[in-house]
Formats: C-alpha cells, structure tokens, sequence
C-alpha cells in the first residue's frame, strides 16, 4: 500500500508524513519535493526529488499510489489534480483559497469518469472547519447562518519575524477580494470588517477581520437544502495587522515594477528580504510554542425552537515532531482522510469538499487520537 505526499519535507506536507508513518499498514510513503528539508527515520519512506511543473515527472512519482496528499503551494493544485487523474490515484490537498477551489470543482466529472475521489481543502481550515460546519449543520433542521472564526497566538521565545506557514497564501489574504456568502457570493475588501472575539484559553481575547477562504466557495452549496442565508469567515491574531502594514504600503504587489532600471517584485523583494536576514522562516531546531482555537457557530431551526451550535477546536505546538500547531492542524488532517480512503471508510467519487463525503463523528475521533481537541455546545433560545 503506498501513498505519496508533495511537497512532504515542507512544513505542513511533513506533518502528513509523520502521521502516515505512524500506520503499519502502509508499505510505501512517497514523499515528493524540489529540496529536501528534513530526514524521516522511517525505511518506508522514500524521498523523490520532484518540481510540480514537470508533469510527466509527477506522474511517475505518484503512479501506484493509493492517494497523493498534495502539500505544495495551492497555486499549483490543478496542476498536480491533472497528474493525479492521469497515474489513476485518489487525491487530497490542503485549500485552495477560494478563486482556485472554484476551479478545482469544475473537474468534478473527469474525477467520477475515472472512478477516483479528490477531497479539495482538507487541512485544518479550510478542512477541520467544513466538517465542523457539518457535524453543526446535522444538528440544524433549517440553518440561517454559519459563521467560521479562527484565531492563533505565539508564544516562542524568539526575537525574529517568521512564518509557520506559507507566507504567500497569507500575503494572498491581505490582497485579494474578501468574499462572504448574505443570499449570493459578495466581494469586498480584506480587512473591511472586524471584530473583538474572545477564544478563551491561551488565545483569549483578539481582534479577527473578514478575509478570502476556501469554506466560503462550498459550504453555502453543501447545505443550501436546509435554506442557509449566510456564511462567513473571519481570522487573525495580535500581529496580523503588522503583516496586513507591509501589504498595503505595497509589499503585497505580485506584479513587476522598475526601480532605477531594474524589473522587481515587491513581494518577491520581501521575502528574500526576509530570508536574508533569518526572519522567513524559523530555524530547523527552534520549538514553536504557538496556539490557535477555530469555532465554527452556526444558527438556525431545530424542531420549531431556534438554537445555536457551536464547535470549537483546539491545536497546540507538538513537542514529538517539534512543528508548531498550524503546521501539524494542516498537515494531520490530510493523512487522517488519506487512511480513511485506504481503509475504504470513503467510497466517493469526484471532487467533493470535506464537509460533504467526510463523516464528523469518526474524523473527530482520529483528532482526538492526535490531541486535537473538539468541543460542542448547544444552546436553545428561551425567549
């Protein structure tokens, strides 16, 4: 039994690496990168050096796998969803940021012609979220709104800026058109609407703003039968108004520009800025001590009385693998849906969301195997 992982040394496509070694039953794990940034101790896995650009290159790489979990940067998922179709394998990845899971639906019939399922966005959010959202939706006879908030904090001991996780999708969040769901798709600009929003635990009280995510592009779809009027997500953490500064003096841009003679990419500029100076990415052997709570809260109609159900989720650094909580709340859940496929638990076909093939209650408890930890409250309006 093999599975293959792209982009596996990066920092959430190893994550799914090391869940996947935990399982005897797999005899090969691929893992697929154009640089190798990490040793597995495992002698089932076997590192390919591989660029996603090169199609016949990926197909050979992943060809006799049972599912590829593509963890490299979602520009390139309908690239590798393309490889993945050809060399006859199932397929998961971890978002595609809105404007690309759009696109990715669209191969929804090639995928069931071919027999496969390709479960699109399954990280934590968007993934862990859409199943909450589910899992809230099963509680619901009719839903009149869904609302996803996600905040994080980190407390590592490290005077330098990093990211623990792929700067490029966050800049793309800064930049590109928020969307929410009142009846129809509506654009708006990042940033345009915030909040004060209390998380309790390690990341208490924060201020989260409306911003572009994937959940957006599915979930008024999945459950438009039960009559939903509104969807909507929200994120941040203490420093991302900083992060949100560099973006809208123009360090954002992803287009060319002259100065004195010279094409650069402002954003481009950045980041190799950044790594210059050690402020990209953090070291190797540096323990991120960070935290984040997602809380899905969705309201609506259950047998005459309005409710509200709220889920929330939990994630913490992990001190065996030494990754942070938002590298292994990505990574994780990939493998977890690639093991329930193997096991034949999921016997779709086509492209699917994760709210729609994914069953919460035993996704749930494979989280909870992996100390990620999931709480429901629902409460009755009495009025």
């Amino acid at each position: 039994m093999k599975v293959s992982v792209l982009g596996g040394t990066g920092m959430t496509g190893r994550c799914a690496v090391y869940d996947l070694m935990e399982n005897p039953k797999i005899d090969e794990i691929v893992v697929g990168d154009i640089v190798k940034n990490v040793e597995f101790k495992d002698p089932r896995v076997k590192y390919i050096k591989l660029d996603v650009n090169n199609h016949e290159e990926m197909v050979r790489a992943i060809k006799g796998s049972e599912v590829v979990i593509n963890g490299v940067q979602y520009y390139h998922n309908l690239k590798v969803m393309r490889a993945a179709l050809e060399a006859k394998t199932n397929y998961i990845d971890f978002g595609g940021l809105y404007y690309i899971t759009l696109e990715q639906l669209k191969m929804d019939q090639q995928f069931k012609e071919a027999g496969l399922l390709a479960i699109i966005g399954m990280g934590a959010q968007p993934g862990i979220s859409n199943i909450m959202a589910s899992y809230a939706a099963s509680k619901l006879d009719k839903i009149d709104s869904i609302i996803i908030r996600d905040g994080w904090v980190d407390r590592t001991n490290y005077p330098k800026l990093f990211f623990t996780w792929s700067p490029s999708t966050l800049f793309d969040e800064f930049t590109l058109k928020a969307v929410h769901y009142d009846g129809d798709f509506v654009e708006s600009d990042p940033f345009s609407v915030s909040e004060e929003y209390d998380f309790g635990g390690e990341v208490g009280k924060i201020r989260i703003f409306r911003t572009v995510h994937s959940e957006i592009a599915t979930i008024p779809v999945s459950f438009s039968e039960k009559g939903i009027r509104y969807v909507e997500w929200r994120e941040g953490s203490a420093d991302i108004e900083k992060l949100k500064f560099l973006a809208d003096i123009g360090f954002g841009k992803t287009e060319k520009m002259k100065i004195n003679g010279m094409d650069i990419v402002p954003r481009e500029f950045l980041f190799q800025l950044l790594k210059s100076q050690g402020m990209l990415y953090p070291p190797e052997d540096l323990q991120i001590k960070d935290y984040e709570i997602t809380v899905v809260e969705a309201t609506g109609i259950d047998e005459g009385r309005y409710k509200n159900v709220k889920i929330s989720s939990y994630f913490k650094y992990d001190e065996k693998w030494k990754v942070s909580a938002s590298q292994k709340e990505v990574g994780v859940p990939g493998s977890i849906v690639a093991q329930m496929i193997i096991s034949g638990q999921l016997r779709g076909k086509g492209v699917k969301p994760p709210e729609q093939i994914v069953p919460p209650k035993q996704f749930f408890s494979e989280l909870g195997k992996r100390d990620i930890k999931i709480k429901v409250e629902e409460r009755y309006d009495l009025n």
